[in-house]
């Protein structure tokens, strides 16, 4: 708790600096500072927060009542004390218009000093939990694309700080415990293995010498961290937020375990970005075992990898990201028709993680997803690793239905909807269902609707 006294008798400052100090058991970590003037403690309340002040009431120059006036306008937080050998009535008139919180009689005695020493000490507590509200639910807002307001902490200096885990087996929580020394200034929000974190302060100074500070500090246990400028506007610190969602994943190509400022990050080619967010993506799918998005993106990753401007730059950071996402220490192929089967090997745990995961559920998920691919019995047979026969049999059980009776009818629902949304012709829609020949497409949709792909979209226009 920083206290400043001011008063323009050095034995004063002694007397009230040596009752603060013995209370130090109780409160905590006191620094005490001093001013001999009214224009001495404007300048130190300009230079540091101070969470009380006793103001003397009669100094050389300003009094301490138009001290301590100017003084709310630079630090409106402060808890200010008047102190007086004169029990005037005036003097307790004019203290109570500006607010100050008491009127102390010198000499101080410890019990005064112990009363307000706790008094400050509830009432920053009731400040802080107001402010970390008010921050916590604009960024809260901010993540979820609503619109919010500061209030009377528009006028704040900020960054906006995302911390990237890459291990899946360690606690996020554990991160914040470096942020320790800050933690009256900062308000975090978890979105899946990362943290997003708002520092702000009144002081600038403060969120730069914070800044300083993280960026010095080691990174490790595939920890990455991102941060913007401080900034004084808070339109800034939003698209801050959502730049520093974009472009975390640029960690996949530039290394983890290092501390980024956001706007070298900026400059990247669209090309990268989008193939560093895939990987991030893929990473997600890894740690939710979810099999379906998992192979989908091995197989996207695999394609874009053979014409990745500049890969051999990248690849190390890529297959360091690969290898901590699967938690694998062994080399990890590089050849992408290697790879693929890799990732396809990798992916086979995921069938058998739960209940809610069993095959058949996974393999319809995927076909869900799929239909409209050249999708066969053979290659969900390769995909999934299990015999042709098997998959035949599951999907039976699972839909009641066989497995061509099934993405046929998946097909002609796509193409119903297409018929009927867009204008592309008979010819267009067939191909983007999955067929090769039109007059057989008619001929099954002949079968599924009773008319033609034409007659079914004039019907729908007649309905409008």
């Amino acid at each position: 708790m920083n206290i400043l006294v001011i008063d323009d008798e050095p034995l004063i400052h002694i007397s009230i600096e040596k009752l603060i100090l013995s209370c130090q058991d109780a409160f905590g970590p006191l620094e005490v500072f001093h001013a001999y003037t009214g224009a001495q403690m404007l300048s130190q309340l300009k230079e540091r927060n101070f969470h009380l002040a006793y103001v003397d009431i009669k100094m050389p120059g300003l009094t301490g009542l138009e001290a301590i006036r100017l003084g709310r306008e630079i630090s409106p937080d402060t808890r200010y004390y008047i102190m007086t050998g004169f029990n005037e009535f005036e003097y307790a008139k004019q203290a109570i218009k500006l607010k100050v919180e008491d009127y102390l009689m010198k000499p101080l005695d410890l019990k005064t000093i112990q009363e307000t020493l706790r008094a400050a000490e509830a009432a920053e507590a009731a400040r802080l939990r107001e402010q970390k509200t008010v921050f916590r639910n604009w960024l809260e807002s901010v993540i979820n694309r609503r619109e919010s307001s500061l209030g009377k902490y528009t006028g704040y200096y900020g960054f906006v700080m995302l911390i990237a885990i890459d291990n899946s087996s360690l606690p996020p929580e554990s991160l914040l415990e470096m942020l320790n020394p800050y933690q009256d200034c900062f308000v975090s929000s978890f979105t899946g293995n990362q943290i997003l974190l708002l520092c702000f302060s009144r002081n600038s100074n403060d969120l730069h010498r914070m800044l300083m500070d993280l960026s010095a500090q080691t990174y490790t246990g595939k920890v990455s961290c991102f941060a913007s400028s401080v900034t004084g506007q808070t339109k800034e610190l939003k698209n801050d937020v959502s730049l520093l969602l974009e472009h975390s994943c640029l960690r996949v190509l530039y290394g983890m375990e290092k501390f980024y400022y956001l706007n070298p990050l900026l400059a990247c080619p669209p090309e990268l970005l989008q193939f560093a967010s895939l990987c991030v993506q893929w990473q997600t799918a890894c740690f939710q075992k979810d099999y379906g998005r998992f192979t989908n993106c091995s197989e996207l990753i695999c394609r874009r990898l053979e014409h990745l401007k500049d890969r051999e730059k990248y690849e190390q950071n890529i297959f360091s990201f690969f290898a901590a996402a699967l938690r694998r220490e062994e080399p990890i192929p590089s050849q992408t028709d290697s790879l693929g089967k890799y990732f396809r090997e990798y992916a086979k745990q995921f069938l058998h993680v739960s209940e809610d995961s069993r095959p058949a559920q996974t393999i319809v998920r995927y076909i869900n997803e799929h239909c409209c691919e050249d999708l066969s019995i053979a290659s969900l047979s390769e995909q999934f690793g299990f015999s042709a026969n098997y998959i035949s049999n599951l999907l039976k059980q699972e839909l009641g239905i066989s497995y061509n009776k099934y993405i046929s009818q998946l097909r002609m629902n796509r193409a119903k909807e297409l018929l009927l949304s867009t204008s592309q012709s008979v010819k267009e829609i067939t191909a983007a269902c999955g067929y090769y020949s039109q007059s057989h497409f008619t001929k099954l949709f002949i079968e599924h609707e009773g008319c033609t792909p034409t007659e079914f979209r004039r019907r729908g226009s007649d309905r409008k």
